[in-house]
């Protein structure tokens, strides 16, 4: 699926957004993962030109590959810089460019904020659909870019949903900043508030549209704070480490393609061998996080004890 074509005055216009944001050239590091946090129904994997089933607990390379989900069914994800991503039934993403520096898990325990672990890019593309994000503090220099046939959205951190359908793009932003473009007139955009609803018209003919402003609908809220807080909960059920890279597997491995449980339980994450980078000597690796077993403190009555 190729991204849709702005006009060269767009691209100026992008550009000189990116640079006055203060990009940061990623420093090479090893590939950017994805977890797959939680699954339901029908989805597909599209990943090094062949296509997979997905199942939890996957843990695979980000850059160029596509998550499909049909109809009934939905996906959470976390992105190896600490975002969650909602992607709801019929719908199609395409992760462009994920990338990120090498980091230390030792930065984020410093403070109770949740941040990055490392400066990072990222271009994704939703073609059609709904997802709900949610991201950690975003470090200084790093750029968050989703685009849809309509808009481009700019991400510096916060919760908001996209959906795109035929009638156009809506972006609904809970909490946070960001600034919406439209694909359709090069010099238009618009800095969302919390509680804002941003509306581009698709136009068939490529004529200029303005963004359209307005609160966010109440019944809309409360679907957005349920997508959001699905993708918020999914940062809670992983970990990425940085280590010593392993023998490549693929995601043809047999393991890679084991029924998935979805029972509620945090399953050993497969780190699969398309998810690493032959230049590097090292790589990320998922580590679900498995709830504390809480201990049973059985009371016995004194007149049950022996003697008693």
């Amino acid at each position: 699926m190729i991204l849709p074509i702005f006009g060269l005055a767009t691209m100026i216009a992008v550009a000189a957004t990116d640079l006055a944001q203060g990009q940061a050239k990623i420093t090479k590091g090893p590939a950017s993962k994805i977890y797959l946090a939680e699954i339901k129904g029908d989805t597909q994997i599209q990943n090094g030109g062949k296509i997979y089933t997905a199942r939890q607990a996957l843990a695979f390379q980000a850059t160029d590959s596509i998550i499909i989900t049909k109809e009934g069914a939905h996906a959470v994800i976390v992105y190896s810089n600490r975002t969650g991503l909602f992607i709801d039934q019929n719908t199609r993403v395409e992760i462009h460019q994920f990338a990120q520096e090498p980091f230390l898990p030792e930065r984020d325990q410093e403070t109770g904020i949740v941040r990055e672990p490392s400066i990072s890019q990222s271009q994704i593309q939703m073609q059609y659909g709904a997802i709900g994000i949610c991201t950690s503090q975003l470090v200084a220099g790093s750029a968050m870019s989703y685009a849809t046939p309509d808009a481009r959205i700019v991400i510096r951190g916060g919760r908001l949903t996209i959906k795109s359908n035929a009638a156009g793009t809506t972006i609904d932003l809970l909490e946070g900043d960001i600034t919406v473009y439209s694909r359709y007139q090069a010099t238009e955009s618009q800095q969302l508030h919390a509680g804002e609803r941003a509306f581009i018209s698709a136009k068939a003919s490529g004529l200029s549209e303005k963004i359209a402003i307005s609160t966010i609908p109440q019944e809309e809220l409360k679907v957005g704070d349920d997508y959001t807080t699905l993708a918020c909960t999914a940062k809670k059920s992983v970990t990425f480490e940085m280590i010593q890279k392993k023998a490549q597997r693929g995601l043809e491995d047999p393991s890679a393609n084991a029924a998935s449980t979805n029972d509620g339980a945090a399953p050993a994450a497969t780190n699969d061998g398309a998810a690493t980078d032959p230049n590097t000597e090292q790589e990320i690796v998922a580590k679900p996080t498995v709830p504390n077993q809480l201990q049973m403190n059985v009371v016995i009555s004194p007149d049950r004890l022996p003697g008693g």
